[in-house]
């Protein structure tokens, strides 16, 4: 079968907005690895690993911020694109209902830091971490992903993680400057939401008001499903850490940060890939391109899990200036999950949820959930916390999300074996 100029020309937006969600999450993800090396050189791999530690604990307050609106609105902003009205109805509830989570976490935040000791002992790392949740409020990644226009974006955030990794060469002089680690980062965060903000008020005119309670009691009850869904994203990307910052070491927590930020690196492509297919397949429903673009995802994910397998211990010993010998291994076995995840996200965002499937795509996530959440449980019960068996935790869950997605798509007869080759 052979691809024609109708078929590429269907693809071009897809393309485009890819190459931005690309270079957004590059720099997001990327530009702070220069850093990487000088902070555990500095400031030593306990250090670090405490602020990792609280930058975990913290991203479950994100959670509860974004509360799947990051998924439900970005739909939204495509049907609405040519409805103003509609737009600032939408943009306003979407705000007033994050602002509301981001007040209600934030006393959840002090209940838990004023009652644990674990996270009372470095309190300034916990408050200063969630300051991130204010730009969690004020930035509009999904209205921008929801109109398929990301260049405004990729733009401010280049100066913002810029500016967030240059202060940390100027701030980071000494062991006792890592307090400010995450108070540097949430303040490039807010910085770059303050700018988008001006570019979604001022040039795209977007108006706030405060929207009939209808609207946002709707909005809110239509994001429970994403929400759920996102809160397996959150165990699976840092229950891990958060387990570790109890009940291992600190230089654990640095270690398996180490290994995990390399795998998110490598998952960008597959990521963006699959954000800048969404929007489309919702509009057209083309089942055609939706199987080509499986194709697509057995190639990048299989030739960026091979190529971190082998470049393992050179990239951990990089990044953590040669202090966390064992992350070389962890990303070895992440490498299987990074493989596995391809499909999966692929499976769920651009297959199922595209093509109206929500269900089977929120409980896949649930069973996830249920699945590390029990892994856990035993380990802690049974006293075997090793790290590497975390790592392998998250191999399993992520076989079973696999599994569970892939079984479904036969099901509606979205894709199949046949369809992870491409056919020239």
């Amino acid at each position: 079968m052979k691809i024609g100029p109708s078929v590429f020309g269907k693809f071009v937006p897809v393309v485009k907005n890819a190459t931005w969600l690309t270079a957004f999450e590059v720099l997001r993800v990327i530009i702070p690895f220069i850093a990487l090396p000088y902070l555990f050189r500095i400031v030593g791999e306990d250090s670090y690993g405490n602020v990792v530690f609280a930058q975990a604990i913290v991203a479950c307050f994100s959670l509860v911020v974004n509360f799947g609106l990051d998924i439900s609105a970005v739909r939204d902003v495509a049907r609405l694109r040519n409805d103003k009205p509609g737009l600032d109805a939408l943009v306003s509830a979407v705000m007033i209902i994050k602002t509301g989570l981001c007040l209600v976490s934030f006393l959840a935040l002090t209940a838990c830091v004023q009652t644990v000791p674990r996270l009372n002992r470095d309190a300034p790392l916990f408050y200063f971490a969630f300051l991130s949740c204010i730009a969690d409020v004020l930035l509009p990644v999904w209205y921008y992903q929801g109109k398929e226009n990301m260049k405004l974006l990729t733009v401010i955030r280049f100066f913002s993680v810029t500016f967030y990794t240059a202060s940390l060469f100027a701030v980071i002089r000494s062991a006792g400057d890592y307090l400010y680690i995450p108070l540097l980062q949430s303040g490039g965060m807010i910085l770059s939401a303050l700018v988008s903000c001006y570019f979604l008020f001022v040039r795209d005119r977007i108006r706030f008001h405060i929207p009939p309670l209808s609207l946002i009691d709707r909005k809110f009850k239509e994001s429970v499903p994403f929400f759920l869904s996102r809160a397996s994203l959150v165990i699976n990307t840092y229950m891990a850490k958060i387990m570790c910052g109890f009940y291992l070491s600190p230089s654990d927590v640095a270690a398996f940060d180490v290994a995990q930020k390399i795998c998110n690196g490598g998952m960008i492509p597959m990521q963006m890939f699959n954000q800048a297919l969404y929007p489309n397949l919702s509009k057209s429903q083309n089942r055609d391109m939706l199987r080509r673009s499986l194709g697509i995802t057995t190639l990048i994910t299989s030739a960026i899990a091979l190529l971190l397998f082998f470049l393992s211990g050179w990239l951990t010993d990089l990044l953590s200036h040669g202090k966390t010998p064992e992350a070389g291994s962890l990303l070895q076995i992440l490498c299987i999950y990074i493989f596995l995840s391809g499909f999966s996200i692929f499976l769920g965002s651009s297959a199922l949820v595209s093509f109206g499937h929500q269900r089977p795509f929120n409980l896949s996530v649930i069973l996830s959930s249920a699945v590390l959440l029990i892994c856990y449980t035993l380990m802690v019960a049974t006293q075997n916390n090793f790290i590497h068996l975390y790592a392998l935790t998250l191999v399993l869950a992520e076989c079973v999300v696999l599994g569970y997605r892939f079984r479904y798509c036969r099901k509606y007869g979205l894709v199949g074996f046949r369809d992870m080759l491409l056919h020239p």
